[in-house]
């Protein structure tokens, strides 16, 4: 079956014939085995049932089809050990290996344990969505200098209560995200205030339970930045509850986009991260890390404009 030009071809027929009569297919895992690889890609992400890495997904399978390498999904819960995903990706065989880290490492530290692991994986890895400082090649946005550009944005329509809805501190966008706003206030003559920064977990609860306990405060803000999408539908439940179905309670500007509110033709402000963009470029760096595994690690930073709709 594999070396079909050293078998006589009376041979090659009759194996055929009865490979047909079985109905047999190849196992893939034995041919793992005995290859010590696979033509499979791992994908390793913080949650599967987040909608951004739905289209992210998208991105990788688009460019994998294309050099015939099937996919292998798993979520880690945002489990900073990420133990059960990378042993099962290793016991596959993985041919190469898309990862989004979950914590900041480096700050736990833990990177150096984290960097061991992976470099026992055997495989070409590819760091995905935020840098961690692994080494191995790295796609990502710049959510730092997005959520700046929000705050101006925000400033130069007038506003200076700007709050900001943002998740876990020890996670590294959280941290990235929470600097850009620091930035963005400093940069336009803003006064610092903690009351307007409302953290909770990157979960549609969280940004709804989060919104609510703002919507209550004494002292309001004019504006709002959600740092995720979840984050996001969570705060627009919480503002219709409290508007009876209105969403301009503040000015608002989401990180990622919402696509129910594009097919509602309800207007909306976001930071536009291409989910698809960013699983393409990694999968497309992945099969060169593949054919050129001596090559020096690329880093690349995607764009992520600002796309406003009410302001």
């Amino acid at each position: 079956m594999n070396s079909p030009d050293i078998v006589e071809e009376h041979t090659r027929e009759t194996v055929s014939r009865i490979i047909k009569e079985l109905h047999y297919t190849p196992s893939q895992t034995a041919r793992n085995l005995s290859m010590k690889s696979s033509s499979t890609i791992g994908v390793i992400v913080p949650e599967i049932s987040n909608t951004f890495f739905g289209e992210l997904f998208s991105g990788v399978e688009d460019v994998t089809k294309k050099h015939n390498y099937s996919l292998l999904y798993s979520g880690n819960d945002n489990d900073k050990e990420a133990d059960k995903a990378l042993d099962m990706m290793k016991m596959q065989r993985v041919r190469g290996l898309l990862y989004i880290p979950a914590v900041n490492y480096a700050a736990l530290g833990i990177l150096d344990k984290l960097q061991r692991k992976l470099d026992r994986m055997n495989c070409p890895i590819v760091c995905m969505d935020r840098d961690v400082g692994l080494k191995c090649d790295i796609v990502h946005f710049d959510d730092q200098s997005a959520v700046r550009k929000a705050v101006l944005a925000l400033a130069n329509e007038g506003h200076s209560k700007i709050a900001i809805i943002i998740g876990e501190e020890e996670n590294i966008l959280s941290i990235q995200r929470f600097e850009g706003y620091l930035e963005g206030l400093k940069q336009a003559g803003i006064q610092y205030d903690e009351k307007l920064v409302l953290r909770g977990s990157y979960t549609r609860v969280s940004g709804y339970q989060v919104t609510k306990r703002m919507i209550a405060q004494e002292d309001q803000p004019t504006a709002v930045i959600t740092c995720n999408n979840l984050l996001s539908k969570g705060y627009l439940q919480a503002v219709c509850e409290h508007t009876h179905g209105k969403t301009d309670l503040y000015t608002h500007i989401g990180l990622d986009e919402i696509d129910m509110m594009q097919y509602l033709g309800i207007p909306y402000n976001c930071i536009q991260r291409d989910a698809y963009e960013l699983g393409r470029s990694a999968a497309e760096l992945l099969m060169k890390r593949i054919e050129q595994p001596e090559e020096a690690y690329q880093h690349m930073i995607l764009s992520s404009p600002l796309i406003h709709q009410t302001f």
